[in-house]
């Protein structure tokens, strides 16, 4: 792959874990759609918690995905790091949008389905084409 265009991709995925650490500081103060509640947790997990576990998991998959960006753009230097930083940090971010996720389907782009389509093409991409940026 062309330098240029490997960079190019590292940065797309960077603007993505950027938009994750973000939504997670807004979350749920910005989505006024949002019940307050997950359809998965049900009530054990609700208000302050429910809140601060979002926002874990979306700084944590912010995290993760900014290293697999990283490891995207130094990939010839650092052959095979990429796949399991872009698998660990999109595996959280859907899974945060999986806990995030009231069942509104109404509502699903607002809660996050645009960047957990974003998640599972990366994961996808990193399972099925390893050696991509090698």
């Amino acid at each position: 792959m062309v330098p240029w265009l490997r960079y190019l991709i590292a940065f797309v995925v960077a603007c993505h874990s950027l938009v994750y650490i973000l939504y997670g500081f807004m979350i749920p103060s910005k989505i006024k759609e949002w019940r307050g509640t997950s359809l998965v947790l049900g009530s054990s997990v609700k208000g302050d918690r429910l809140k601060k576990l979002m926002l874990t998991l979306h700084v944590a998959a912010g995290i993760g995905t900014i290293a697999c960006a990283i490891a995207i753009a130094i990939a010839p230097l650092a052959s095979g790091l990429w796949p399991p930083l872009a698998v660990i940090g999109a595996s959280i971010g859907i899974v945060g949008f999986i806990m995030f996720w009231d069942g509104q389907v109404k509502y699903l782009v607002q809660e996050g389905l645009i960047g957990a389509s974003i998640s599972l093409v990366i994961l996808l991409t990193a399972v099925l084409f390893p050696g991509a940026f090698n």
